[in-house]
Formats: C-alpha cells, sequence, structure tokens
C-alpha cells in the first residue's frame, strides 16, 4: 500500500548546505532521507520538499511529501522514531496523511521572515540573525525603500540563477507583500509570495539595506526591476533569513 505523508520541520539551517539533497554536503533533505532509512530499513521512498531553501536558511514551517511503500498505522510512533534519529537541529513538528495526488508544490503562499539586530549582539541569537552596526533602523523609511520590491517585476537581477536555469526557470515574480516591524527589540522584514527565485529575498533585503544607507538610488533598483542591466553586488547573510510558513 502507498502512502502519502505530508511532514512539517523546523530546522536550524546554519550548517547545512540548504534543502536539496547534494553529493558531499549536508542537505537538510539528506539528513532526513538518512532518518527515514533508518527507521523504515529500506530506500523505497522518496521525499519532496515545498521550498528549497538555500546553505544556511532556517524553517519553522517547512513541508515535505513524503511516499512510501508500505502503510504505517501509528504516525505519532513514526514520528517520535524519525527524530530520535535526526540531528537535534532538525525536527518534525507533525505527520498527517494526505491525498495520492496532493501535489506539494502548488502552495498558495509561502512566507519568509528576515531579522536585523540593530540593538545588540547577543551569541544565543546571532545564527539567526543579520547584526547591524550603523544604528537604530528606521522602519519607516526602510519601508518606504522595501515598497519599490512589491507587485510583480522580473527579478533576473535579483536572484542567483545562472544564464543556463534562466531559460527554463521564469524569473517574472509576484510580491503580495513585505513588512516591516519591530518585533522584541528586532527587525523583522517579512515577506508574502506564492514563490520566490534562489537568493531573490536575500539580494532583496541587501541592496535595500545599502539604499538605506544611501549607496543605492530607488531609481536604480526600479530599472534593475525590469530585468535589463547588470546585477547589484548586495546580498544579505543566510543566517537572518527563515521560512516562517508555507499556505496550501
Amino acid at each position: 500500500m502507498m502512502m502519502s505523508l505530508l511532514l512539517t520541520l523546523a530546522y536550524d539551517g546554519s550548517d547545512y548546505s540548504g534543502w536539496v539533497i547534494q553529493k558531499k554536503h549536508l542537505t537538510i533533505q539528506g539528513e532526513l532521507n538518512k532518518a527515514i532509512k533508518n527507521v523504515i530499513k529500506n530506500n523505497d521512498f522518496k521525499t519532496i520538499g515545498s521550498s528549497k531553501t538555500d546553505a544556511h536558511v532556517h524553517a519553522s514551517d517547512q513541508k515535505v511529501l513524503l511516499t512510501i511503500n508500505f502503510e504505517i498505522k501509528n504516525l505519532e510512533r513514526f514520528q517520535q522514531a524519525l527524530n530520535k534519529a535526526l540531528s537535534t537541529a532538525i525536527q518534525i513538528l507533525s505527520i498527517e496523511i494526505v491525498s495520492s495526488d496532493f501535489n506539494i508544490r502548488h502552495a498558495r503562499q509561502k512566507e519568509y521572515e528576515y531579522t536585523l539586530n540593530d540593538v545588540d549582539t547577543n551569541v544565543f541569537s546571532a545564527r539567526f540573525e543579520e547584526q547591524w552596526k550603523y544604528g537604530k533602523i528606521d522602519i519607516a523609511k526602510l519601508q518606504s525603500i522595501l515598497k519599490v520590491f512589491i507587485g510583480e517585476h522580473d527579478f533576473k537581477l535579483f536572484s542567483g540563477l545562472s544564464l543556463e536555469e534562466q531559460k527554463t526557470i521564469t524569473t517574472v515574480r509576484t510580491i503580495e507583500n513585505i513588512k516591516v516591524l519591530r518585533i522584541d527589540n528586532k527587525v523583522k522584514i517579512i515577506f508574502n509570495g506564492k514563490a520566490f527565485i534562489r537568493y531573490q529575498i536575500r539580494m532583496i533585503v541587501g541592496t535595500a539595506l545599502k539604499a538605506y544607507l544611501g549607496k543605492v538610488s530607488l531609481s536604480t533598483i526600479s530599472e534593475k526591476l525590469q530585468g535589463s542591466g547588470t546585477k547589484l553586488p548586495y546580498v544579505a547573510n543566510a543566517a537572518g533569513l527563515c521560512l516562517k510558513k508555507i499556505i496550501f
């Protein structure tokens, strides 16, 4: 009997080369597959992630479709066994049965959050934020800069896609909303959209912060959002980025 299971994962991506399994690199999918194999004692299964988070990026709500060739009667015990086999940096929060035609890639919305610490260095949270050393951030000013990225644009110059990848992957995307908030004395930049390209959010944040410092103009950013010209060399640190929510 084939089962389709929806897993919800949280992970600290600091020590991992992203979600997608890679030879000779430690990845979240690679470690999850090892744990599943260890528990079910065979290789007859498949995992597909809803979001291909980049190296060192975190998640509190990654969704993974696991298809497996036999019935698991006790999902709670299966979840416990997987978590025991996984590193403490990766945790399965829940497992539920879904239909055989469930498409993990058809999310209605994804929410990412980028965290900036503009107050003081905290050794216990440094792995999950970018340290800002240029004074306390003016939330309204940063919000006004990020507003230019909202809506449909060609994000080719705000992506890590190669020229070859650009032939098959569309770079015209829609960002539904970007909010800048101060929560617990940290600056949170929250992105909502259906799908994002590799490095897109980090390049947007990096560019917006340079604009905040007066190093790049809004008119230049607007030109780049038309997809012509060369990329700006600004990419925010991966440590500050977290996949917060996926909605189907």
